[in-house]
Formats: structure tokens, C-alpha cells, sequence
């Protein structure tokens, strides 16, 4: 994950892919998911206010050689009418938001020649400026675009983020490869129909509207916001934001373990009955505990909400925020805390399917009262079975975040086949930037020590 302001792409002629169809689009009676629809009025609130944003995701990865546009443009169009995120949408100027749709098979994509750029720091402006463009209009707002050279060539693809997760940029990047192979080679590609976000977004809504106060799905949220007063947590240093406005944010990243390392530190937690998400969240909360002296750990995680096989093929954003929470013993260590993190990650990914904007309208009085606009939260993902994960070190693959807001802090720990990088993302005042640096340093040497350990005893 790379903040667009610190991408260096080299020079290159630059083309871009724009979807065209001949047809009206029609609308579509399927409700937006509720991160959807709170994603999508956020963002429609900072445009009307004039406030800084970036609401779309990003990638770049790199082609052998100088790329082949007729190829490009050919695996393009087979992925944009394949999947359901790449022709429908939702208005977002609208309330309720209203959903519509284009007839896939009408989609072309032909390349559009821009220009050549000599200079990297005109190239990176002019992709951001043609990212924010492209993602800030609802009608197929994505934007595809290559950059080549004779030696390499780098393929670049923004949309919205109400349209797209991690999960779904690994299937692009796979996917888009492997089409742009077969059209090169003449080889026949087949892949089976992927099914699309709306059916999901439709049993959300159905199971969503059945629950009540009282229902036990329910019952982990309600321990959740019970332990401190239906209160957020905080985090444990001061961000020079006690309000929780939302501030100008900015990204640090932090090399965790090297393939070596992550292994042995996941061998270490396995030993403490626990995974090395578990030994992840046991060290946030022994650092916590050192840093504030609070022994209750409270976070929100991510969790995907893809809950069979079929789901695994579907684009779109497939992910929830689960309260995970659990109480460190007297004098802790990592070992003591791993097993009672593990629990309570396992509980946690239980509620995957109760979404966090229900819970909350149903748990609290005013759930807009002290609810954060954009929630922070500790992920863990294990990336390593992703497919074509092995290539992305190769293609040097790239997730790009543009400047964006922040009331508090949110941590990505991803691991990848040779590493596992710790990214964040904060207020940009100077209490943050001096207070949690500290923290994560001692989250790390907590995580590293276990890890080295480990490495040494084998």
C-alpha cells in the first residue's frame, strides 16, 4: 500500500482504456450495502464541502516489454463485462442512493493515446489528477491506463472503493494477466461466470432489516460498547485530536518480519495456541497496556464477508468491521495474551455477516453520537494464497491510497510470501506523529523478539 504522492513511475507513453457503451443505462431496484452507502454519502459530503479526499483505490503492476494496446484493450473489455462492479454503480447525489446498470455486452474498451511523459514527477501528477477525475463521476467511474516502455510497462486501474476491496484487486491482478496472455498468444481462456456484488448486497439488506436489539448476533457488539460506556476506543497515545474530527491524514509504513521472520513468528504463535494475526493483536494489546495501563483491548478488525466459494470470484466490497476485545491477565506476556487474542479474533470473525452500521443503529441511542465517520480498526490479512501472489514481488505490485482524512488511527499488517509490512494511517498532527511511531515500535519489538526467538530455537 503506497500513497500515490510517494509512487515514482518511470517515464513512458501513456494510454488510457475508457469504457464506451451505445446504450442508456437502466436503473436496478437493489439497495447499496451499508459500507457502501455510508462510504458513498461521506464522500458526498466532502465534495460538497470542498474538503480534501481520495474515496478510490488504486493499483499498478508491471508487463514484460513494451505492451501490446489491441491485447490490453482486449483483456480490459473481457474483465469490465465480466464483473457486475465494472457496469453498475450507484448515484450518490441521491437519497436513497439509486442503483443502475449497464448492459455489459455493449462495453468496449479502445486505447487513448495521452502523450509521452519525461519526467516522473509530471507522470505521477497526471495519473492523480486523472484517478480523482475519473472515481469522483458515478457513471463508470473507473480508470484503466498502461504506461509503456520498451523494457517493462506498467498498468495502472482506479475505481471507487465502494466497488473493489483487497480481495478484489488480487483477482484483477490475475485475472487482467492472464486475459492480457491469452489475447497475445491467441490462447482460448475460459473462466467460469463470477457472480456479482448485487445478490450480496441484497441478502445483506434482507438479513440486516430481520435483526433486533436483542438478537444474540448481536451479543458480542453489545459487550463491545459496554466495556467503556458505548464508547469508540481510543488509541493509546495522544493524536492531538481529542474531538475525533476528521483531520488531514497521512501514511507511514513499517517493514515487519521478512518471510523468514513471519514464519518463525507464526510457528511461535502456533506453540501459544494461536495464528500470527492473534500474536499481532496480542502485541498491540501488551503495548497498549505498558503505554496507558489499561488491560481491556479493544479494536475494530476487518473481516471478509465472503462467506462461501463462489463469493471468492465476486468484485466489489466484500468486508465488515467486527468488535474484537478481550481482558490481559496480571503481569502478561505475549504468550499468556496469544491464546486469549486468538479467541477473541475467532469470536470476532463470528459477527462477519452483522454489519457494523446495523449494529450500531440498533445498539445506541444517537448512533451518530461519538461513531467515528470513518472508523479505525486493525486488519490482518494473509495474502500468500491470493493467486498469482507469488508474482507481485516480480510485477512489482502496487496498491496506491491518494491523501485522504483521519480522525484516529487504522493499522493494515499484510503478509505477503517474502514479508509482512505494517501500514497506518493517522491524523497528520504533530502529537501523532511523535506518539505513535513509539507505540508500534514497541508493538514491533514485541513481535520481532517472539520471532527471533523462535528463528533461534530452530
Amino acid at each position: 500500500m503506497t500513497q500515490i504522492l510517494d509512487w515514482r513511475p518511470e517515464p513512458g507513453e501513456v494510454v488510457e482504456f475508457a469504457p464506451t457503451t451505445d446504450q442508456t443505462p437502466v436503473p436496478h431496484d437493489v439497495p447499496a450495502s451499508h459500507f457502501q452507502q455510508a462510504h458513498l454519502c461521506l464522500a458526498a459530503a466532502h465534495r460538497a464541502a470542498g474538503r480534501r479526499q481520495s474515496p478510490w483505490v488504486a493499483m499498478a503492476f508491471d508487463l514484460e516489454g513494451r505492451a501490446d494496446l489491441d491485447a490490453l484493450a482486449q483483456a480490459w473489455q473481457g474483465l469490465v463485462r465480466r464483473h457486475e462492479a465494472f457496469h453498475t454503480w450507484y448515484e450518490p447525489e441521491t437519497e436513497p442512493l439509486t442503483g443502475f446498470r449497464t448492459p455489459p455486452g455493449s462495453l468496449t474498451m479502445r486505447p487513448a493515446h495521452v502523450g509521452d511523459f519525461t519526467s516522473t514527477a509530471d507522470l505521477r501528477a497526471h495519473v492523480h489528477r486523472r484517478i480523482d477525475e475519473q472515481t469522483s463521476v458515478s457513471r463508470l467511474g473507473l480508470l484503466a491506463g498502461v504506461i509503456r516502455r520498451d523494457t517493462t510497462s506498467t498498468v495502472y486501474f482506479a475505481i471507487d472503493h465502494a466497488y473493489t476491496d483487497g480481495h478484489s484487486l488480487a483477482l484483477l491482478f490475475h485475472e487482467l494477466r492472464a486475459r492480457y496472455h491469452a489475447a497475445l498468444t491467441g490462447t482460448p481462456l475460459d473462466l467460469p461466470p463470477a457472480p456479482g456484488y448485487l445478490d450480496h448486497n441484497r441478502r445483506e439488506r434482507q438479513r440486516s432489516a430481520s435483526l433486533t436489539k436483542t438478537a444474540p448476533e448481536l451479543a458480542a457488539w453489545s459487550e463491545f460498547l459496554a466495556a467503556k460506556d458505548d464508547a469508540f476506543p481510543a488509541f493509546p497515545v495522544d493524536l492531538g485530536n481529542s474531538a475525533g474530527d476528521l483531520l488531514p491524514a497521512t501514511r507511514l509504513e513499517y517493514p515487519v518480519f521478512t518471510g523468514d521472520e513471519a514464519r518463525a513468528f507464526r510457528a511461535y504463535c502456533a506453540r501459544h495456541s494461536g495464528g500470527l494475526g492473534a500474536g499481532f493483536f496480542a502485541a498491540l494489546a501488551l503495548a497498549q497496556g505498558e503505554f496507558t495501563g489499561n488491560d481491556v483491548y479493544r479494536v475494530l478488525t476487518a473481516v471478509s464477508t465472503r462467506s462461501y466459494p463462489r463469493l471468492l470470484r465476486v468484485h466489489g466490497w466484500l468486508v465488515n468491521l467486527v468488535p474484537l476485545f478481550f481482558r490481559l491477565p496480571g503481569s502478561p506476556t505475549l504468550a499468556d495474551a496469544i491464546p486469549l487474542a486468538q479467541q477473541a479474533f475467532q469470536r470476532a470473525r463470528e459477527g462477519y455477516d452483522v454489519p457494523l452500521h446495523r449494529a450500531l443503529e440498533l445498539l445506541l441511542d444517537d448512533a451518530d453520537a461519538g461513531v467515528p465517520s470513518i472508523p479505525p480498526m486493525a486488519s490482518y490479512v494473509d495474502g500468500r494464497s491470493a493467486p498469482s501472489a507469488r508474482d507481485y514481488l516480480g510485477a512489482d505490485a502496487t496498491v496506491l491510497t491518494g491523501p485522504d482524512n483521519a480522525g484516529g488511527v487504522s493499522l493494515w499488517l499484510n503478509w505477503f510470501p517474502d514479508r509482512a509490512d505494517l501500514v497506518v494511517s493517522m491524523p497528520d498532527t504533530p502529537e501523532a506523529a511523535a506518539g505513535v511511531p513509539k507505540y508500534l515500535d514497541r508493538v514491533r519489538e514485541l513481535m520481532l523478539g517472539a520471532s527471533g526467538n523462535a528463528h533461534r530455537a530452530h
